[in-house]
C-alpha cells in the first residue's frame, strides 16, 4: 500500500466508525496498523514544497530540532476523530489504536556481557540533537546518570552517531514524540522481550495511560478500579528487577536480589497470555493478587515460569479453585468493574487457601 491509499484508507475507516457510533450508538475501534506511513506521505509533499519555497521557508525548524507546528496539525487531523458522542448524537465512541515501528533498535543493540568496556558519550556529542532530547540529556547528567548507549536505549533517545540507522530513528521521533504527546497512552511492545518468550512483549516501564487524569475528567476511567486497586506498585517492582538484572554482575550480587528478580518472574506468569487467549478482569485480578502476595514465588521457584506448560497449570488451578469458592467477589468484578475491601478480603483467603492446600499435598 503506498502512502497515499494508507491516507485515505485511514481516513474512509474512520468515517465508517463514526457513522457506526452516530447511527447506532455503538462502539467502534479503528487500528492504523503502520502510522509511518501518514509520516511518509507528510515527507513527499514536504520536498515539493521545499523545491518550491526553499528549505528556509518550510522546514527550517526541523533542521534546527524543534518542533512542526503544522506536523502536529497534520497528525491532530487523524487522532482527534477518536471522541465519545454525548447522548443527542448517539452516545457511541470511536477509539483510535495507532501502530508505529521504531527503526534502528535492532542496531542499538548492546552487549551486555561486557558493560565495563561499554563507551559513555559527553552531553556535547548531542548538540545537534532536536531540544527537546538536550534537554532530557541535561536532566540525565544533572542526576548522574551514565550517558551508555545501554541507559539511552531504555529511555529511547537515539545514540550520536552518524549511521544510517540512528539517523532514521532520530527522524522517527520527530513525529512519534507529537503522536505521544497528542495521545491518551501508549503501550510499547518491544522485540528483545519477544525474542525471550514474554507474551505479550510488553515494556512496562515505558507504557503510560493519561486517560482520566485531571480535575475535569472524574467521571473517566483509564482502566477498571478493581485492576487498579491490585497492580500497587507493579511498574516499581518490574523497574527494580530490570534494574537489577542490567547492574548485576557477579554471582554473590545475583544471590542478593533474587528475591526481586523472582518477584518480578512472579507477575510475568500473572500476566501471560497465549496468542488469541481471553482472560476475564476477575482472573486478572486473582491472578496478579497471587503474585503480589508472594504465592507465586514458589511456583516460579519449582520453574513454573511464564509461558510453561507447568506454570499455566498453577494458574489454571488457581483460577477455578477462586471461581468455585468465592463467586460472590467474581460476579461483583464482572458486574461492577470494582473490588470493595470486603470482597478483596475475600480473595485474599482463597488465594491463600488454595497455595496452603497445595504445599500440603
Amino acid at each position: 500500500m503506498t502512502a497515499a491509499e494508507a491516507v485515505a484508507v485511514a481516513a474512509t475507516t474512520c468515517s465508517l466508525a463514526e457513522h457506526h457510533a452516530l447511527t447506532t450508538g455503538g462502539d467502534s475501534v479503528v487500528f492504523i496498523d503502520d502510522i509511518n506511513l501518514h509520516k511518509s506521505l507528510w515527507d513527499v509533499t514536504t520536498q515539493f514544497l521545499v523545491q518550491v519555497y526553499g528549505k528556509d521557508a518550510v522546514v527550517a525548524a526541523d533542521l534546527q530540532g524543534s518542533g512542526s507546528s503544522e506536523m502536529r496539525g497534520y497528525f491532530s487531523g487523524l487522532i482527534q476523530r477518536s471522541a465519545r458522542f454525548n447522548l443527542k448524537k448517539g452516545g457511541g465512541s470511536v477509539t483510535l489504536i495507532l501502530l508505529s515501528t521504531l527503526p534502528g533498535d535492532e542496531e542499538q543493540v548492546v552487549d551486555g556481557s561486557n558493560d565495563e568496556e561499554e563507551p559513555s558519550f559527553d552531553p556535547s556529542d548531542f548538540e545537534n540533537m532536536p531540544e527537546k532530547i538536550k534537554t532530557r540529556i541535561a536532566m540525565l547528567v544533572k542526576a548522574k546518570v551514565p550517558l551508555t548507549p545501554k541507559n539511552l536505549k531504555k529511555i529511547q533517545i537515539p545514540l550520536p552517531s552518524t549511521s544510517d540507522a540512528e539517523n532514521a530513528k532520530r527522524l522517527a521521533l520527530q513525529h512519534v514524540e507529537d503522536l505521544i504527546s497528542m495521545s491518551d497512552g501508549q503501550i510499547w511492545l518491544d522485540d528483545a522481550l519477544a525474542k525471550s518468550g514474554r507474551s505479550p512483549p510488553l515494556d512496562p516501564s515505558r507504557s503510560i495511560t493519561r486517560v482520566g487524569v485531571g480535575a475535569d475528567t472524574v467521571s473517566c476511567r483509564a482502566d477498571a478500579p478493581a485492576l487498579r486497586s491490585v497492580v500497587g506498585s507493579l511498574r516499581f517492582e518490574f523497574q527494580q528487577a530490570m534494574d537489577v538484572m542490567d547492574t548485576t554482575t557477579s554471582a554473590s550480587a545475583i544471590v542478593g536480589n533474587k528475591k526481586q528478580v523472582q518477584r518480578r518472574d512472579a507477575f510475568l506468569l500473572a500476566m501471560h497470555q497465549e496468542a488469541n487467549q481471553r482472560r476475564k478482569l476477575s482472573q486478572e485480578c486473582v491472578a496478579l493478587l497471587a503474585a503480589s502476595h508472594g504465592h507465586l514465588d514458589t511456583v516460579i521457584a519449582e520453574g513454573g515460569l511464564a509461558g510453561t506448560v507447568q506454570g499455566k497449570e498453577a494458574l489454571d488451578g488457581l483460577i477455578e479453585f477462586v471461581e468455585n469458592n468465592a463467586s460472590g467477589v467474581v460476579t461483583e468484578i464482572e458486574n461492577t468493574l470494582d473490588l470493595s475491601s470486603e470482597g478483596r478480603s475475600v480473595l485474599d483467603d482463597t488465594i491463600a487457601s488454595y497455595f496452603s492446600a497445595a504445599a500440603g499435598n
